[in-house]
């Protein structure tokens, strides 16, 4: 599916806001950049940009908390500058007419992201992909899949994180007086801050990677589910924890995992599935054409928890 002129649109968009933002910075700054300030840049402008590439990419995940930070803070923005003008008597400085253009940049690159074509390539980005096709069936890189939502997510998970700590430094500044010289307790903190986020991504996308390695590849085809010749094979479900929900015309599990019985073995084997609406799909149709009549139950709703396993030995 080709990319939509609207996403390539917004990430322009997004591109001019970050440019602005720091001309805006550049018009308002009076004193001499010094070595943490100019280190403070250019790790903002290292987050934001791996945001856009995440978005560039086609990240449901990155595209909808772009599209909520932009309708949140944009308006806000606009609303702080006409106070500024108002309490000013009036005056328009030219840090308040590239604040006012940024904000209305990114309510345009909101509304772009919002657009439907948008949201159908995003989510066909990260569409099922199949692996080692058999002759008879479909075989599914489950790792591939659960790496990159995974990595979406705890992508996402680290920018908040980001955006917390350098909160929490900011208000620490604010109470210590303006020559409080670089050994201040909010610059000790920043850089703080800033090894323990950069550890804690390494340490994260490391475990994620472990994580994902186990799944392997599910293979379903006319003669067996991975190893297990259908005739092992008592029942397969796919079950999930709560309630179904539809999203944009695509059905989602939350949760969702594969369950085998086999004939010869009296507890259920567990597969956990990636949280991959497109993946779920495309593994219940196999199932449905592939298994023999009555095996697949199909989708069932779980309560409780149980301790996820393998389906394959």
């Amino acid at each position: 599916m080709q990319r939509p002129l609207a996403h390539v649109s917004a990430v322009g968009l997004l591109v001019v806001v970050w440019l602005g933002l720091m001309g805006g910075i550049a018009l308002v700054w009076q004193d001499d950049a010094a070595p943490f300030e100019i280190f403070a840049g250019a790790f903002w402008s290292l987050v934001w940009f791996f945001w856009l590439a995440r978005i560039w990419l086609g990240g449901p995940m990155a595209i909808g908390l772009m599209r909520k930070a932009l309708f949140g803070l944009c308006p806000i923005l606009i609303f702080a500058t006409g106070l500024a003008i108002g309490i000013g008597g009036g005056e328009v400085y030219p840090s308040q007419l590239v604040a006012f253009a940024v904000a209305v940049c990114g309510i345009f690159a909101g509304v772009l992201l919002m657009r439907g074509e948008v949201q159908r390539w995003s989510l066909a980005t990260v569409a099922v992909r199949v692996v080692r096709q058999p002759p008879d069936g479909t075989a599914f890189d489950l790792r591939s899949a659960a790496l990159r939502q995974s990595r979406g997510k705890f992508g996402c998970l680290m920018i908040v994180v980001t955006v917390l700590m350098l909160l929490v430094v900011g208000a620490i500044g604010a109470t210590l007086p303006a020559d409080r010289g670089t050994n201040a307790p909010d610059y000790i903190a920043f850089m703080v801050g800033v090894v323990l986020v950069v550890l804690a991504g390494i340490a994260g996308y490391v475990w994620i990677d472990v994580r994902a390695r186990a799944m392997g590849v599910l293979t379903v085809t006319d003669r067996r589910l991975d190893e297990h010749p259908w005739s092992r094979v008592r029942s397969v479900t796919l079950s999930y924890k709560g309630e179904a929900k539809v999203v944009n015309g695509v059905r989602r599990h939350r949760s969702a995992r594969l369950d085998l019985s086999l004939y010869d073995e009296p507890d259920a084997r567990r597969l956990r599935l990636p949280d991959d609406a497109a993946l779920h799909g495309s593994i219940a149709a196999a199932l449905a054409a592939h298994s023999p009549e009555g095996v697949f139950r199909g989708w069932v709703s779980r309560t409780g928890s149980t301790t996820p396993g393998q389906v394959s030995s």
